[in-house]
C-alpha cells in the first residue's frame, strides 16, 4: 500500500513483501526526548513516591535512527536514550524505543 500522507521521512524501497520496512535516518540524528509527553498519568491515579525509580520528566538526549510510520499516519521515532534513576545509580539505557514524533526535538550536534 502506497504511503498517501506526508513526505518526510522519505521510505526506503519495499522489501521482496512489497513492504516498506524501514524508513532509515543516515546518519543518525541527536534528538531531545520529552519524558513527560511519553509517560502520561492517569489523572485518578494516586501519586506514590519510588525513591529508586526511573525519573521521567523533562528531556533526555536521544540518538534518532529511524522513523516508523503507524497506520493511522502518525510518525514515530525509533530512538536510544537513557533515563536517570531517581537514587544515584548508573542511567537506565533505553535501545530502540519507539518514541512519538510530538515528544523528540532536533538537539544540536556537539563540534
Amino acid at each position: 500500500m502506497p504511503r498517501t500522507e506526508g513526505t518526510e521521512p522519505e521510505l526506503t524501497y519495499p522489501n521482496a513483501l512489497g513492504h516498506y520496512y524501514r524508513t532509515a535516518t543516515y546518519p543518525p540524528k541527536p534528538v531531545w526526548v520529552r519524558l513527560d509527553a511519553i509517560v502520561i498519568r492517569d489523572p485518578g491515579t494516586p501519586k506514590h513516591t519510588n525513591g529508586a525509580g526511573v525519573i521521567m520528566h523533562g528531556e533526555r538526549p536521544g540518538t534518532l535512527t529511524h522513523w516508523v510510520p503507524t497506520v493511522a499516519g502518525d510518525w514515530l521515532g525509533r530512538v536510544t536514550f537513557s533515563v536517570q534513576y531517581a537514587d544515584g545509580r548508573p542511567d537506565l539505557l533505553v535501545r530502540d524505543q519507539l518514541v512519538p514524533a510530538y515528544a523528540l526535538r532536533p538537539r544540536a550536534e556537539r563540534a
